[in-house]
């Protein structure tokens, strides 16, 4: 069933691609010079697993002499943060673009010792489950995508995970052991990714969509600990036809099966994803979320944003249910920090489960 639907799924997406595609448009004029930006911003943020963090997040934005005033910038972006929990983040990013935007190659790596919560498996685990633990993790992750029509990619994704969990509640389902990857996991997955992009902006859109379709297998074969399957189908719309501001709406569809680590189960919460649930705060083999951001521009580099969501996991496809899904909502504030339309953002959210706070870089999507 899980196979069936997400097999229709990615094949609505390439007959949309194609559907939509017109002939191609004419190069626009190339760019005089090379154009290459430094910037070195002070990171101070608040999520409620970190509580405060700081540190500093160096970003390089580029863009070669004779590209098109339409090719999107290549930007790289080494990050270190520390929290007051004393916890530290690490990070390295790269964004490449290639050949008037035909080739795309990205990736991440990351240290990070950091604080979680887990409240077990299901969509109505309680608070009191509640459960602290530290993750002494090492997340690298590749894409490439090669364009194969004029809207749409076709490309392989690979993710390694090696986390050791350094610290659990005495006497709770982690320490017990009673849970796939309480002791820690080696996952490493690959598979390939379908996209369609038409966004006017890589950071700040306000027209256009991106829709992605991604099926990786983990397994053993290529050093992890475990044989599982991971799907996921995003769909994302911007419009700016509504007021001065942009309309941004997401629907994720993610499925995990086989032995998957709850590291690798659906997940929901967090300062991306249901604003105003702690990250994680639900998580099992499926996940089903919608969420919308109205983001507005307010005066010089700042604006606002109301936000909304709404979502659910569960075992199986058939126990998704109208009475199951978490709420969430809240608005916030918007620094672009530069031409390309890179952003700090400060979110207030709401939910069942308290006020959160969080302060990012970039839109939650």
């Amino acid at each position: 069933m899980k196979k069936n639907l997400l097999g229709l799924a990615f094949w609505g997406l390439v007959t949309t691609a194609f559907a939509q595609e017109g002939p191609p448009a004419t190069p626009p004029d190339s760019l005089a010079t090379r154009n290459v930006k430094w910037s070195i911003f002070p990171v101070a943020y608040y999520t409620p697993e970190t509580a405060f963090g700081f540190g500093a997040k160096l970003i390089h934005v580029r863009r070669s002499k004779g590209s098109y005033a339409t090719d999107r910038p290549t930007s790289f972006s080494p990050t270190l943060v520390f929290t007051s929990r004393k916890q530290l983040l690490t990070a390295f990013t790269a964004d490449i673009w290639r050949k008037h935007n035909a080739q795309h190659i990205h990736g991440s790596i990351e240290y990070n010792d950091y604080p979680y919560v887990f409240f077990g498996v299901g969509n109505d685990s309680p608070t009191e489950a509640e459960e602290d633990y530290t993750s002494k993790t090492i997340n690298v992750y590749s894409q490439y995508e090669q364009k194969i029509t004029d809207k749409m990619y076709l490309g392989l994704r690979y993710d390694l995970k090696r986390e050791k969990i350094s610290e659990v509640t005495p006497g709770g389902l982690l320490d017990r052991g009673d849970i796939q990857g309480s002791d820690g996991t080696t996952s490493s997955g690959l598979g390939p990714v379908l996209i369609y992009d038409t966004r006017d902006n890589l950071f700040t859109p306000s027209k256009g969509s991106y829709h992605q379709a991604l099926v990786q297998s983990y397994n053993k074969i290529l050093g992890g600990s475990s044989n599982f399957m991971r799907y996921r189908l995003d769909f994302r719309k911007y419009h700016s036809g509504i007021g001065p501001g942009v309309l941004a709406a997401q629907g994720l569809f993610t499925i995990a099966s086989g032995d998957v680590p709850f590291q690798f189960m659906s997940p929901l919460g967090g300062v991306n994803l249901m604003r105003g649930f702690l990250e994680g705060r639900f998580r099992d083999e499926d996940a089903l979320v919608f969420q919308a951001d109205y983001r507005f521009p307010l005066f010089w580099r700042f604006g606002g944003a109301v936000f909304g969501a709404t979502g659910q996991v569960a075992k199986s496809i058939e126990d998704f249910g109208f009475n199951r899904f978490q709420s969430n909502g809240g608005l916030g504030a918007r620094i672009r920090l530069n031409d390309e339309g890179m952003v700090v953002r400060g979110d207030l959210a709401f939910s069942k489960e308290g006020m959160y706070i969080y302060f990012a870089f970039s839109e939650a999507f």
